[in-house]
């Protein structure tokens, strides 16, 4: 098992969604927060993609203020407020600069079980 697998599984991951699109975002987000602990040189892509394009968008001011506070802590801290059952959690994840794009089976892995019948997330593992 990787850190981060063992690290998320830690966690007390969201259980229960509004509806598939939620899911579907927390699904992929399992993913990012594996990658963001398998490989801390991720959050270097999120850097880039903010300044890029939302550092000077007006409309997205408040999420890069939020995300560039949060940025600069370790990926595990980073990683627990991502995943966190929580208004603030599921604002990151609606906000979350791009860390990592995954590779087409990877997205077909994290859709797939988004559209499964279960209340429980599955393991991050791609």
């Amino acid at each position: 098992m990787r850190e981060s697998e063992a690290f998320i599984r830690s966690l007390p991951l969201k259980r229960r969604f509004h509806d598939r699109n939620e899911r579907r975002r927390y699904e992929i987000a399992l993913v990012t927060a594996a990658k963001l602990i398998d490989d801390p040189t991720t959050l270097k892509n999120g850097s880039e993609y903010m300044e890029r394009h939302m550092s000077t968008d007006p409309a997205q001011a408040r999420y890069y203020a939020l995300w560039t506070d949060l940025i600069s802590r370790d990926p595990k801290e980073i990683v627990r407020e991502l995943l966190a059952d929580t208004d603030r959690g599921a604002l990151l994840r609606e906000t979350s600069p791009v860390f990592y794009v995954l590779a087409g089976a990877e997205r077909e892995q994290a859709l797939a079980r988004a559209r499964a019948e279960r209340q429980e997330p599955a393991s991050s593992s791609p």
